[in-house]
This record gives structure tokens, C-alpha cells and sequence, in this order.
């Protein structure tokens, strides 16, 4: 068996590093190896590598907190939902509870009047 396989020489991709300054020096679109180096690849090809220190000095970021800071306040996104059934429901379970202690005030006082009822008069 015969192979006439001629070698492709092939060209490696090039290759810049970066030192940023700032986080914000960092694109939104960028990719990671299985080893954890972040790069991002210029529209001609050429891919950038992020320096490793400057992505651990990013996590002293403020935007970097959680929840981060100078977000806007969105009901059941950045902060959580109010749903007017929530307070309906809430408003009849205290309903309900009012009623419960009236109740039972209301059976203690008829008690209390029904024991005293031979000598005083409610």
C-alpha cells in the first residue's frame, strides 16, 4: 500500500500578549483553553492572550462584586418581584388571622361572662 501524502508545511497562528491597564481594556468577546488562559482573536487572526495577573487583579473589581454595582433596578432581575397577588394574599391570611384572635376573644368573653353570669351581670 502506497501513500502519496506530500507534507503541508503549516504557519502557527500568531500571537500577541497583553499587559492592560484597565479591566476595561478587556473585549466582550473572548475564549477560553481547557487550561483556563483567556484569549480573544483579532478579525485577522490573530489571537490575543491575557495576562494572568491582570485577570486576577480584574476580581478586585467593583463590577466584579456580587450583586454587582450600579445596576438598575428591575422588578424579578435585579431585584425581586412584587406581584400584587402577593400582597392580596398576604392581606387575607392577616384577614384571616384578625378573625381568629376576635374569635376566640369573643368565646373567652362569652366563658368569662357565662362563669360570673350567676353573680354579676355582664
Amino acid at each position: 500500500m502506497t501513500t502519496n501524502a506530500q507534507q503541508v508545511k503549516s504557519c502557527p497562528i500568531p500571537t500577541r500578549v497583553l499587559t492592560l491597564k484597565d479591566w476595561s481594556q478587556l473585549p466582550d468577546c473572548y475564549s477560553q483553553t481547557p487550561g483556563g488562559t483567556l484569549f480573544s482573536t483579532t478579525p485577522g487572526g490573530t489571537r490575543i492572550i491575557y495576562d494572568r495577573k491582570f485577570l486576577l487583579d480584574c476580581r478586585n473589581s467593583p463590577i466584579a462584586r456580587t450583586p454587582p454595582c450600579c445596576l438598575p433596578q428591575i422588578p424579578g432581575v435585579t431585584v425581586p418581584a412584587h406581584h400584587p397577588l402577593g400582597k392580596l394574599q398576604e392581606l387575607k391570611e392577616e384577614l384571616e388571622e384578625e378573625k381568629d384572635l376576635l374569635l376566640y376573644v369573643s368565646q373567652y368573653q362569652l366563658a368569662l361572662c357565662g362563669c360570673l353570669g350567676a353573680r354579676f351581670v355582664c
